[in-house]
């Protein structure tokens, strides 16, 4: 023991490990871990994708920064919750209101880029069957002039 510093046995380390490992708690907190960081990040990439793209998208991406910072919470909760079924079950409730804002938010970005996309969609579509019809009376016109009598 050197400076008043204690070291914990490597016996014991690798016994809370186990114990934190073989929990099943653990397991299912990791779970809702995993799945709650899903949601955001979509949400973040769908948002990151529509603004990108010049769709509008309002105050998104301020939402998917706080829904971020919130997620962070329930996740500091969630890891310190592991051993802890009441308090697991409490955070429940706001871990499924993290992951539903989440969808909310992609959605909403997902919706802003199919009014882009198909706005878009619609000029070109229509700017090219009117060049098509135009080529195709000049053409028409062309081949009147170089062969008369017949149109």
């Amino acid at each position: 023991m050197s400076g008043g510093v204690r070291h914990p046995e490597p016996g014991a380390v690798c016994a809370v490990a186990a114990a934190t490992v073989a929990s099943p708690g653990w397991w299912v907190a990791q779970r809702d871990r995993q799945r709650m960081w899903r949601s955001v990040s979509s949400a973040e990439h769908a948002v990151r994708v529509a603004q990108r793209s010049g769709a509008p998208v309002g105050d998104m991406p301020s939402l998917t920064r706080q829904l971020r910072s919130a997620a962070s919470g329930v996740d500091a909760v969630l890891r310190a919750s592991a051993r802890d079924r009441s308090l697991r079950n409490e955070t429940s409730a706001q871990l499924t209101h993290i992951e539903a804002a989440a969808a909310d938010l992609q959605s909403a970005a997902l919706h802003s880029l199919r009014m882009v996309a198909g706005a878009e969609t619609d000029d070109v579509v229509s700017a090219a069957r009117i060049e098509v019809e135009a080529l195709a009376a000049g053409l028409r016109a062309a081949r009147a002039v170089t062969r008369p009598g017949s149109v």
